[in-house]
This record gives structure tokens, sequence and C-alpha cells, in this order.
């Protein structure tokens, strides 16, 4: 006997970016979206779980392309020293917060292992699905290289096993793109220019030269998947489209003529407002350094500039996040940013079926048809005239489905 759940008289906001659909029906059986009646058309008798969603909103579940799940703390040394089980906990919260905000699918940037994954697709604990990194790519020196100048020995992400892989030249890097494969990848993860948090380095000091790039990016295409890189500047983002990098990550400093060499090679952009923000905001409090606090400041001035070019040059944007830990809650203040320049309704399609296509998954979710798996959000009020309603994310997503089951319910 199937398991069904009918959504009625909902304002339907199916992740396509069209008009919105009001008082429609949607019917789940099993782990998938079955029909979508419009309103007045009515559904033949039968037994079902039942919502009526007057006054609320029905979408497809978020979707986050850029997460650190596991990045618990600020200070990547305190997260480092934390003891496994302490860590698995608190990176299983953050998991859980992440569902309860209404995510359904994760790429996790790095840091995550394949256990969480497992753990997650066994009901072991409640999260979002997850596309993982694993340990990303970094040269020496580079981003991920958390050594600094005091230190010798590679320095852990966390406790549970996951170093970032310090590679240099087209050979190493290959071996480490299969490494990181070996070790359950989604997708590879390169750092190609340097970062806010480096302890060594800042943005603009690209990273990793073409040929380099090209070897993770053959590396990942033999394995049917494909290469994130962490980018600023024009430097890095213009090497890696040379390199074929699908998707680039941040892009803060990127110029117009940058953005239109991304649309025309058809990359993806994957901005982060909200990390910025909220670093901005408590980094000081946190004891984040004066190194980086400039230069964090000099990437959020500049940032929303860039997300304007690449919106005017037709870029493919995305929606990542990139919190730490702590302000996990947080993460949903990149909708209202990215309202600045985008329309909310292009808000949520760069959050579902943007990403999804990036994912190479939008058959499977993204967007609410008839035969995709029900991740479904509801959502109390209508986010096309407030986005900031997902602030308050806790309370006003008010129901949360995954591939057909419940996660949250507030009704």
């Amino acid at each position: 006997m199937s398991n069904r759940t009918v959504f009625e008289n909902a304002f339907l906001i199916d992740g396509n970016g069209g008009e919105p659909l009001e008082d429609a029906t949607v019917v789940v059986e099993d782990r998938s979206i079955k029909d979508i009646l419009p309103k007045g058309q009515s559904l033949s008798s039968t037994k079902a779980r039942q919502f009526d969603l007057k006054g609320r909103t029905l979408m497809p579940g978020l979707i986050d392309a850029h997460v650190h799940a596991g990045n618990i703390e600020i200070d990547h040394a305190r997260t480092a020293a934390l003891p496994p089980a302490v860590y698995v906990h608190r990176a299983t919260q953050n998991l859980e917060t992440d569902l309860s905000l209404g995510f359904t699918t994760l790429r996790d940037a790095g840091g995550l292992d394949w256990g969480f994954r497992q753990a997650i697709n066994q009901g072991l604990i409640a999260g979002p699905r997850l596309l993982l990194s694993v340990n990303m790519l970094t040269q020496t020196g580079g981003h991920g290289d958390k050594r600094g100048i005091a230190k010798e020995e590679n320095q852990p992400r966390n406790s549970i096993g996951i170093y970032p892989e310090i590679c240099d030249g087209p050979d190493e890097i290959r071996k480490s793109a299969r490494e990181a494969l070996r070790r359950g990848a989604d997708q590879i993860k390169v750092m190609a220019d340097g970062g806010v948090a480096s302890p060594s380095d800042k943005p603009g000091q690209w990273q990793y030269e073409v040929d380099e790039l090209k070897a993770a990016v053959q590396v990942a295409e033999a394995a049917g998947t494909y290469v994130m890189a962490h980018c600023y500047t024009d430097p890095a983002i213009r090497n890696c489209l040379k390199a074929g990098v699908k998707s680039i990550e941040h892009g803060n400093l990127m110029s117009e003529e940058t953005a239109k060499l991304m649309a025309k090679q058809g990359a993806y952009l994957v901005p982060t407002c909200s990390t910025y923000d909220v670093l901005a905001e408590y980094g000081q409090k946190e004891g984040v350094g004066p190194f980086i606090l400039e230069k964090l400041k000099w990437v959020t001035e500049i940032g929303l500039a860039a997300l304007e070019a690449a919106y005017r040059a037709g870029v493919k944007i995305g929606s990542g996040t990139d919190i730490i830990g702590p302000y996990q809650e947080m993460k949903v203040r990149e909708f209202s940013i990215k309202a600045e320049v985008m329309s909310p309704m292009e808000v949520i399609v760069s959050a579902t079926r943007t990403n999804a296509e990036l994912f190479e998954m939008s058959d499977r979710f993204g967007t609410i048809e008839p035969g995709k798996l029900a991740d479904l959000i509801v959502v109390d009020g209508n986010p096309l005239e407030n986005i900031s309603i997902f602030q308050d994310a806790q309370e006003k997503v008010v129901l949360v489905m995954k591939e057909g089951r419940i996660f949250k319910n507030l009704f």
C-alpha cells in the first residue's frame, strides 16, 4: 500500500521561475511527486495525509551549494582540537539545523567524510542530502594549507581524519583528486586563489596554474563529476575557466569582463554573501585577528558589485552560504542580500533549480514536477512579497519533507 500525502490550497512556487499557482494541489506518493492539480480540479477520494496550505507557500526544498557543516568554530584550530565524539555530535547539530531551516540538499565544500552521508541515508541522524568534497586540494602555502610559517606538519581540519591534500604539479594533483574520490567525494574541490581565513595568503594571490587545474578537471570528468574552485579574483577565475572548471565559488573581486567570459563558457557562480556579512558582525568577538578582518572588509565591500556584474552578464548564479558552525541559523541572510541584485523569484530559483542543474541532478530534485523526488517545504507566508521571511526560517518554515518523509511539522 502506497504512502500518500496531499497538500491542498497551496500557493505553489515550483522552482522553475514561472508564475506561481494559487490554490494548487500537490500529491506525493511514497518518495516522489505524483501529481500537480490546478485550482478547481478535484482529487479522487483516497486515503492520504492531508495538509490545508491556505495562506502558505509550497516550494522545493532549498539547496545550499557551499557549506562547511563541519567547521564547528571560526578558529580552525579549535575545531581540530575537539574530541571526535564531540565533533561528530556538533556537526550533526549543524546538519539538523540546516534541515529545519528548509535545506534538503547540501554540497559540503570540504570537511565531512562519507560516514555522515551514510548516517543520514541509514536514518541514524536527520539531515539534508549530502554531496561531499571530503578533503580539498591546495597548493603548498595555499588557502587550504593551515600550517602558516610556524608549523611543518600538515594540520587537520578536524579530529576525524580529514586533512587538506597539499599537492603541487599536475601529477600530485591527479593523485590527490583520485584520493578524494576514493574517500567518497561527489565532486573535487580545489583552492585556486588566496583566502580570507588563510594564515599566509590573501585573495588575489592566485593559486594553481592552468595545467594543474586541468589535471583536477580531467580526473573529475573521468569519474563523471566536476571541479568546484575557491576563487575571488580575475586571474584565478580565468585560469579556472581555461582549465574547464565548472563551479566558481565566491567570486567577490570579479570584473565585468571576466563575468562575460564566465557566461560565454557556461560556468556557474556560487556567491556566498552571508558569510562575510556574519563574520563582519561577529568576527572580532570570536577572536578573528586583524589580518583576517582587513581581508574580510575588502571582499565584503566589493562583493555585491561582482554579483551585479555576473547578473548583468547572464552568468548562471547558484546559491551558497559558507557559514561557520556557530552561526548556522543566520545562513538564510543570503537570500535577502542577493535580493539587492536579483528578484525574489530569481533568488529562489538560484537556491533550487539552478543548484540542482549545477549538480547535474535536476532530473531528481530542484523543482516541483511529477516524477521528481518529493523534497518540499511549506513557508508560512509569501516569500515573493517578503524574501527576508527566510531569516525567521525556524518559525516560518513550518514543514520540511525530504523524499516523501516529513522531518519537520509545525502544523
